[in-house]
């Protein structure tokens, strides 16, 4: 029984890490444009980055009503759905 990875196995979990590495960087570099975002600051908020690179945040959170939208424009400074991470 072989337990090596197979050489598409390895490929394909490089090509993982390297879109880890895209997102990473991306996120990194919108981190000044977002940092009055109250997103960042919501446990109901995703990360999303594009295959191009772009940074949307997605508003996963419950209590919205039907009409907010899913990615709220960029940086949003008040919000009454925010859900603040609880503290220890």
């Amino acid at each position: 029984m072989n337990t090596q990875p197979t050489n598409d196995e390895n490929a394909a979990a490089e090509d993982k890490l390297k879109e880890k590495d895209k997102a990473a960087d991306a996120l990194a570099a919108m981190q000044p444009l977002l940092a009055n975002s109250i997103c960042l600051k919501c446990t109901s908020h995703r990360s999303i980055v594009s295959g191009k690179g772009s940074v949307f945040m997605l508003c996963q959170s419950e209590d919205t009503p039907t009409n907010w939208p899913k990615y709220p424009p960029q940086p949003l400074t008040q919000c009454r759905y925010l859900k603040k991470p609880p503290t220890s």
